[in-house]
């Protein structure tokens, strides 16, 4: 079964109302728990989850609602509940009684051994040996961290409007032909939120700190604890050897570029690289878009994943859908065999000033054996609203992030791990969770969908794949090596380190660029210090996409085969397994680069 929140009931008032209740009487079971003598598995983790699950659920609810219909009212249920979330999550994790349980407990299973040992990672990551005022300090740090990160995250939303909203500046930049306006609108985009320098400064000094409380010697190296990538200098080599593989190739696209016009600036790259992009392949976004209505689109993901993995995807309509946040949302089931597996809320359409930009999946329930409790998604997206006629045209560019999406939508909701704490993306690492999201963005072109794009047109969007590939790669780079620098030693203008970092990898920028001051993914999301895990991942997914390009494509037969294998394994094992293992399961060996230089044309 899937328990449905109650969107409709769930105000600012109630959800106070419900934190009210919910934190004492989650101490009183965690306390109790700890009272207790556990001696199994179970004895533990079930009362521990079953402790703390309420809590959890309602405060993951106002984050959702702060992200997705963000208002003064919520913010103020943020401020008054997050300081006590905080505490409360650091008195469970760093509570001796707990950990002490955590290293006696027997496990019968492989999953519940693994579970076990993330647990006392997780212990000590969030400091349950520390003592006396180094636990303190550590308490206070993660506090003031909780707070910044809020405080980032809405300056953010505060700061952008419709103009330079996600969508909105991508088609000014590569479509927009007054260069005046296109610079203006850079300008605003690179000078959002300044008051987030101050911000990042204290982040930084707070997260170094808190690192060396911990016993690393910075923060990198804490965050590194719990991913797959072995160390920091493995880290970057892989970022050096895609950097030598991509930088001659990189000279001699921007040689193409400033062909066109001797003084481009940053504000005229995008729309000249469009430009150029038509010249090559003889067809424009805008002829493109055309042919990448919606519904069409989300009719072709779903066509495609029951070729490749056997399920039916059903929306929920009338009487039979549950309560949403806004009348946009749809709500899907998705089915095997008849059998229901789980199922997913779409919040498809941009509301500037509400909703937060940009695109992402996250989860509400996990799959769960002992509760018989299916998996419950969320993917948010930021599409342009349908006009008059319903319709609503996507770039290219917002077809690659659907499908990306439902690939993560897949692991979570494709899961067979009975346990939740290993279920779905749980105890995934951090830089492997982007495997299944980036392997789905291949197939977008794929004839199997049944999107009806003319022959001629798709043929030429297949060639234009690789188009510019480089200097796509060595932006990836610059920011995943900006991020790691900041975070592997104290550094006085962050600003400054971005300027060398970028110039190192060709990227153009003007002098008054902060874009640091909106880059919500490692000041107020969950990629500090791990930005690096997007290419990571990309090198493990274009991996295992070679799998069935060596399988050979065109062969349903085979294709099938390997879709199934591929669902047995990336999506059904979740965080059962390493992301590592769980890899080698599929391809039968370690992660190669060969793969990734050869399909984006660098090799």
């Amino acid at each position: 079964m899937t328990t449905f929140p109650d969107w409709t009931g769930f105000t600012p008032d109630f959800a106070q109302r419900e934190l009210e209740r919910l934190l004492p009487a989650a101490e009183s079971k965690i306390a109790a728990l700890e009272a207790s003598e556990p001696k199994t598995f179970g004895q533990l983790i079930y009362p521990l989850n079953d402790a703390v699950r309420d809590l959890w659920s309602t405060w993951g609810m106002v984050l959702h609602e702060l992200s997705v219909c963000n208002s003064p009212a919520w913010r103020k249920v943020q401020e008054a509940y997050q300081g006590r979330i905080v505490e409360f999550s650091l008195r469970v994790s760093q509570s001796p009684k707990l950990y002490a349980h955590s290293t006696r407990v027997a496990c019968r299973l492989p999953v519940e051994k693994r579970i076990i040992e993330k647990m006392i990672l997780g212990a000590r990551l969030s400091g349950v040996a520390l003592k006396g005022k180094k636990k303190e300090r550590f308490n206070e740090i993660q506090s003031a961290l909780a707070k910044l990160g809020t405080d980032f995250s809405n300056a953010v939303i505060d700061a952008t409007d419709k103009e330079i909203s996600d969508a909105k500046y991508v088609e000014t930049m590569k479509f927009c032909k007054n260069r005046r306006k296109r610079q203006r609108i850079y300008m605003k985009r690179i000078s959002r939120a300044p008051e987030n320098g101050a911000r990042i400064l204290e982040i930084l000094k707070l997260r170094a700190e808190c690192a060396k409380l911990l016993g690393f010697a910075n923060f990198a190296e804490e965050s590194l604890a719990s991913k797959c990538a072995p160390s920091v200098q493995a880290v970057l080599d892989m970022i050096d050897e895609l950097d030598r593989a991509t930088k001659k190739i990189s000279l001699k696209e921007d040689a193409e570029l400033r062909a066109m016009m001797e003084d481009a600036q940053p504000w005229d790259l995008a729309f000249l690289a469009e430009k150029l992009r038509e010249a090559k392949y003889s067809y424009s976004e805008e002829e493109l878009k055309r042919h990448f209505e919606f519904a069409d689109v989300l009719k072709g993901l779903f066509k495609i994943c029951n070729f490749l993995f056997g399920i039916e995807v059903e929306e929920l309509a009338g009487r039979d859908k549950p309560p949403v946040w806004h009348k946009d949302v749809r709500v899907f089931r998705v089915v095997a065999k008849g059998k229901t597996l789980s199922h997913f809320y779409l919040d498809a359409y941009a509301r500037p000033g509400t909703k937060s930009g940009g695109a992402w999946m996250n989860e509400f329930r996990n799959r769960s054996r002992r509760l018989k409790e299916l998996p419950l998604a969320v993917i948010v997206l930021n599409l342009k609203e349908p006009d008059q006629d319903g319709k609503s045209l996507m770039p290219f560019r917002d077809v690659e992030t659907l499908f990306h999406e439902f690939g993560h939508a897949c692991q979570q909701m494709l899961t067979t791990v009975g346990e939740e704490d290993a279920a779905g993306i749980n105890l995934v690492e951090w830089d492997a969770v982007e495997v299944a999201s980036q392997f789905m963005e291949n197939w977008c072109l794929d004839d199997r969908t049944g999107i009806e794009v003319p022959a001629g047109l798709k043929a030429k969007v297949k060639a234009a794949k690789n188009f510019r590939a480089a200097s796509a790669c060595r932006r990836q780079l610059a920011l995943a090596k900006t991020d790691l620098m900041l975070h592997l030693k104290r550094v006085k203008d962050p600003n400054a380190l971005k300027e060398k970092v970028f110039a190192h990898f060709g990227m153009p920028i003007v002098p008054e660029d902060r874009f640091l001051n909106a880059f919500t993914h490692i000041f107020s999301g969950g990629y500090s210090a791990g930005y690096y895990g997007y290419k990571w991942s990309e090198v493990m997914s274009a991996d295992v996409y070679g799998a069935f390009e060596e399988a050979g494509l065109g062969n349903d037969a085979k294709m099938r085969k390997l879709g199934k294998k591929y669902r047995d394994t990336i999506l059904a094992m979740g965080g059962s397994e390493s992301a590592l293992d769980v890899f080698k399961r599929f391809r039968g060996r370690a992660p190669a680069i060969d793969a990734i230089l050869r399909q984006q044309g660098l090799k």
